[in-house]
């Protein structure tokens, strides 16, 4: 009996740092997230320089967004951005460029 409870606890323990080391993996970390209420942007998470902000105002204007997020999240030493659902294909792109190129 104790050894069926000592291999449920182990099986416990390793399923658990299995489940940990995969949501870590699939789960982006984001570096700064951006929220967009109506005209309003608001940081939550980290920093963004004002001009890209002001940047990300204008173009958002331009497609009429105006609810949902933009995200940056890293990959290697880059910081590529990721976007609600609700924002145009086109619009992501514009985001995209300005961000290159900020």
């Amino acid at each position: 009996m104790v050894e069926i409870a000592l291999q449920l606890v182990v099986s416990a323990v390793a399923l658990g740092i299995v489940f940990f080391l995969l949501q870590a993996a699939l789960v982006p970390r984001y570096i700064f997230v951006v929220e967009i209420n109506g005209a309003e942007l608001n940081v939550t998470k980290g920093k963004v320089r004002g001009d890209f902000l002001d940047d990300v105002r204008e173009v958002l204007g331009e497609f009429g967004v105006t609810s949902g997020w933009i995200g940056g999240v890293k990959r290697g030493k880059q910081i590529a951005l990721r976007f609600s659902g609700n924002i145009p294909q086109q619009c992501q792109q514009r985001l995209r460029n300005l961000w290159f190129t900020s």
